[in-house]
């Protein structure tokens, strides 16, 4: 596998509650931001977390909380795998997340930092999440990653109240509590296009990066596009501000 020490990376938790009969989401919300957040960013691990809400009411999984990492390796730490049993008195039951909610985490590697703006932490209203794979199998891949950064980014930038784009690669992903068939991995590239806005107008935005290259990946590609509000920042809100790669 190879030493992922000092290597940039993000951990991306969506999920969603499967006992609304016993647990409601001001209670949810209480252990995020009360319990589970503070702990992690406790950590030698993280120092900044974020949580967000799909703008979509109809998602599957609703809730997105994302943590930026320095150090990828600190994912197969001793330290991380003992936070991996959730419990606590403020969820019903026994107290176990895995028995009121369903998780799906990402776990990916930094692999670029477009920051046009540079106007640091603190603004960020609206993130689009966009997740993409190629149909087309591993060099095709490479083709999402060309597209991104020759094009792709620099005609997202026009958009109104664009801040910055970091982007991912897939290592591993993790489903809390275990399904119960074999599923699919998450898409391989993950994009966190940022907006200084409350919310972002998906037309506008299709219209805006609409080119031939564009709809050649388009052809070739699958992809999971959200917009999440941010509902909360906790520590020192960093994204990877200053980072350059």
């Amino acid at each position: 596998m190879g030493s992922t020490s000092g290597i940039p990376g993000l951990l991306y938790a969506s999920s969603k509650i499967s006992r609304p009969d016993i647990l409601d989401e001001k209670t949810f919300f209480e252990w995020y931001d009360e319990e589970h957040i503070p702990e992690l960013i406790q950590t030698r691990g993280f120092d900044s977390a974020f949580r967000l809400v799909d703008s979509n009411p109809g998602s599957e999984r609703p809730y997105l909380a994302v943590y930026p990492t320095k150090d990828f390796s600190f994912f197969h730490s001793d330290e991380f795998e003992s936070m991996k049993s959730l419990q606590s008195d403020k969820l019903p039951g026994t107290g176990a997340t895995a028995e009121v909610m369903d998780s799906v985490s990402r776990f990916d590697k930094l692999v670029q930092v477009y920051d046009p703006t540079k106007k640091g932490p603190g603004h960020t209203k609206c993130i689009v999440s966009a997740q993409m794979k190629s149909a087309s199998g591993p060099a095709a891949e490479e083709d999402i990653d060309a597209w991104y950064r020759a094009e792709h980014l620099g005609l997202i930038a026009k958009s109104e109240g664009y801040l910055r784009t970091t982007r991912y690669k897939l290592a591993f992903s993790a489903h809390l509590p275990p399904p119960a068939e074999e599923e699919a991995k998450p898409p391989v590239w993950l994009s966190l296009h940022e907006f200084e806005t409350e919310t972002v107008d998906p037309g506008k935005l299709r219209e805006l990066t609409k080119t031939d290259w564009t709809d050649k990946i388009h052809e070739t590609t699958e992809g999971i596009i959200s917009i999440y509000k941010l509902a909360k920042g906790f520590g020192t809100q960093d994204l990877f501000h200053g980072v350059e790669m």
